[in-house]
């Protein structure tokens, strides 16, 4: 199926459903639909589902049943998930032959934006869940850091620094969805070069259950024990260290002033060729 550039936006997918709403104005009312006769959604971005949430979500259907309606696309031989594989899993595990649902037609890109949506509303995806989905955003639909930033109501400097997560080792991204370690923790470890410094930090956050700012303090202590020795820089005056934080702001991203006795360097971090882009113009 050749994929297509969103257009009709999000609330012509998402129905609100409220009592004085008539049925007749959604493509096909919400419907009962035979559970088997639904199939989970291959772009859908959460892999892994929580099972004490499962269960809290089960005895909810069990009391009230499924008060908000499924989103479903009709495929060849059986209806795909958009939004609502909690439910559907739910529904499932208590027994429910059918489940209410709405069918909708939707692109490959809007079903991997309602499912992101639908669960970065209800209940956050581990960090590396929402990094590999804003990454197949990119990829497979070509959008940029700022447009999946703009849908996702977050800025680009969020969405930039989740997708470098999945720059870490498998190790690590596996201890953040496992929630041994947090998005911060693996942020302070994207500053180590060395697969085998960052394992070794790594068993050591886990098993001494370090903080994030205990973590930074081993990376940089890191940093120091393997870095050669190089003649003592000028420390930062307070005008050099405010510059940088005023530079940071205005473009949106890292920025480090680098004083030495003869001068100095101005380092700005991008994250892609579209951050560059954009910081490029912002310059200019």
């Amino acid at each position: 199926m050749k994929r297509k550039a969103l257009g009709r936006g999000i609330e012509a997918l998402i129905p609100i459903f409220k009592e004085d709403t008539p049925v007749g104005e959604y493509a096909t009312g919400p419907v009962e639909l035979l559970i088997d006769e639904i199939v989970p959604n291959p772009l859908q971005p959460r892999k892994y589902f929580n099972d004490a949430h499962l269960e809290e979500l089960e005895n909810s259907i069990r009391e009230h049943g499924v008060i908000q309606p499924i989103i479903v696309q009709k495929g060849l031989k059986s209806y795909e998930l958009i939004v609502g594989e909690r439910r559907w899993r739910a529904s499932k595990k208590v027994g429910l032959k059918k489940i209410p649902a709405v069918v909708r037609e939707a692109t490959d890109t809007e079903s991997l934006e309602l499912a992101l949506i639908e669960n970065l509303n209800r209940q956050d995806l581990n960090p590396i869940e929402e990094a590999d989905g804003y990454a197949r955003l990119a990829k497979d639909f070509k959008l940029t850091q700022e447009k999946i930033a703009q849908r996702m109501g977050k800025s680009r400097e969020s969405v930039a620094n989740a997708m470098r997560l999945l720059k870490l080792p498998r190790k690590v991204k596996e201890d953040i969805i496992g929630g041994r370690l947090t998005m911060g923790h693996g942020r302070a470890l994207l500053g180590l070069k060395n697969e085998k410094d960052v394992e070794v930090l790594r068993k050591k956050i886990v098993i001494q259950t370090l903080n994030v700012r205990e973590t930074e303090a081993l990376v940089n202590k890191t940093h120091q024990n393997t870095e050669s020795p190089v003649r003592e820089k000028p420390k930062k005056n307070i005008f050099i260290k405010k510059l940088e934080t005023e530079l940071e702001r205005k473009l949106g991203t890292k920025v480090k002033i680098d004083p030495n006795i003869k001068g100095g360097k101005v380092i700005i971090n991008y994250y892609s060729e579209d951050d560059l882009e954009r910081i490029r113009r912002l310059i200019n």
